[in-house]
């Protein structure tokens, strides 16, 4: 499988994909997994707009993204909204060695974890599980910046 790189930022596409990570990790295609019941929040267009001509974008149903991104020869980043997007996809046996998580913003309770970064009840019993499967969990916005083990936050 070809994941490079997966992420979770609730901004998606955005300067801090574009012009650091992007370049850093020599992608050639972002996957989003989009559930059906979101598709009507999720501006496919805004996005492809967003992402330079040179990337290709491919915005899918979770139970197509695995068997998607298993038969692509591409260098892959995986870009998820939310932790609750990786559920369906560790169900369909996406494997993962690193796990960065971007942004996650403020929302009704949640805690700061560190900057940029809110988490729910719900957001740490998915990093738990995470973690208890093997994947380092990380927060750093780009490259440059110092990598924060989550294993060390929670």
């Amino acid at each position: 499988m070809p994941i490079i790189f997966a992420r979770v930022d609730d901004r998606l596409i955005h300067g801090q994909v574009v012009q650091a990570w992007l370049p850093e990790l020599n992608i050639d295609e972002v996957v989003i997994p989009c559930p059906k019941d979101k598709e009507h929040r999720l501006n496919k267009n805004l996005l492809r707009l967003c992402l330079p001509f040179e990337y290709e974008l491919t915005i899918l149903e979770p139970c197509h993204c695995v068997e998607y991104m298993e038969d692509s020869d591409k260098r892959i980043l995986l870009l998820m909204e939310s932790l609750q997007d990786m559920d369906p996809l560790l169900k369909d046996g996406l494997q993962i060695p690193t796990l960065n998580i971007g942004g996650m913003h403020f929302k009704e309770q949640a805690l700061k974890l560190a900057e940029n970064v809110f988490l729910n009840e719900q957001d740490k019993q998915t990093l738990r599980i995470l973690n208890d499967l093997g994947i380092d969990i990380e927060t750093r916005a780009v490259p440059s910046s110092k990598s924060v083990s989550i294993k060390e936050i929670l």
